[in-house]
């Protein structure tokens, strides 16, 4: 996605979450020395040394895209403590739209997979980040806007990303589905309709097809399986009258189109 082209929809939901985060991780301290990789095409010690001095909730998302990419192997005594100490940050920089991460939104949370957070954390930091994952889904249903591209108009936001990154971090993807299918339409039936050019069959399977869940084959075929039941397709053909806008006719029959 072109981050810098998007507006970001901060509910009240959303704000709540962010802030939950950083009361439940308070915490964790950072304590030095940061853990990262120093080789020359990771962190450097300047960097390192300006993520612990600056305060959290100021910590630019330049700087954290630098330890992300440097954020290579886990362990509980050293890393989890200061990882933890800096995901409030993590959270609020993504639902601010400005994702931490230099491989896009996708990977920028990968090291909640590593830490296999669901069955090892405290049920509280459990819960937080997956109220984070339903409150940023549920805000961005809402981002609508249009880009021009030569095929045709697409969806600016690209709400796939968001259940990539889900999936990567190992959090509860059938909770966050389970937000598109209460959610209104015309809104949920536009993204999923969107999502939909990315399905394929595979061994007779529909499977979502992104070299980002090359690793989590069960999932990629849950997405799929998901974005092409019935009801889903009931849903776009009535976004149309829902929306009664034309700009949109392209997404949706994209959608229409990989019945």
């Amino acid at each position: 996605m072109f981050w810098d082209e998007i507006e970001p929809i901060i509910t009240d939901r959303l704000k709540v979450a962010v802030d939950e985060a950083y009361k439940v991780f308070a915490s964790y301290p950072m304590r030095a020395p940061l853990i990262y990789c120093d080789c020359n095409v990771c962190m450097t010690p300047e960097q390192a040394r300006a993520l612990v001095s600056t305060p959290l909730r100021e910590i630019p998302q330049g700087l954290m895209s630098e330890y992300t990419n440097s954020a290579h192997g886990y362990d509980r005594e050293l890393i989890e403590p200061q990882f933890k100490y800096l995901l409030p940050r993590y959270l609020e920089l993504i639902a601010d739209c400005k994702p931490p991460g230099q491989l896009d939104i996708e990977t920028c949370l990968d090291r909640l997979g590593s830490a296999g957070y669901r069955t090892s954390w405290a049920a509280s930091e459990v819960e937080v980040i997956d109220a984070f994952f339903d409150a940023f889904v549920e805000a961005n249903l809402g981002n609508l806007y249009l880009d021009k591209w030569p095929v045709g108009l697409r969806l600016e936001f690209d709400m796939i990303d968001v259940l990539v990154m889900v999936v990567r971090a190992s959090g509860d993807l059938e909770r966050v589905l389970g937000v598109f299918d209460k959610a209104p339409d015309p809104e949920a039936a536009v993204h999923m309709a969107s999502m939909r050019a990315g399905v394929e069959i595979r061994d007779g399977r529909q499977l979502y097809r992104s070299a980002f869940l090359d690793d989590c084959p069960a999932q990629a075929a849950r997405i799929g399986e998901w974005l092409m039941r019935d009801s889903v397709t009931e849903r776009i053909l009535e976004a149309a009258d829902l929306l009664d806008d034309p700009s949109y006719d392209d997404v949706l029959e994209l959608g229409l189109k990989q019945i």
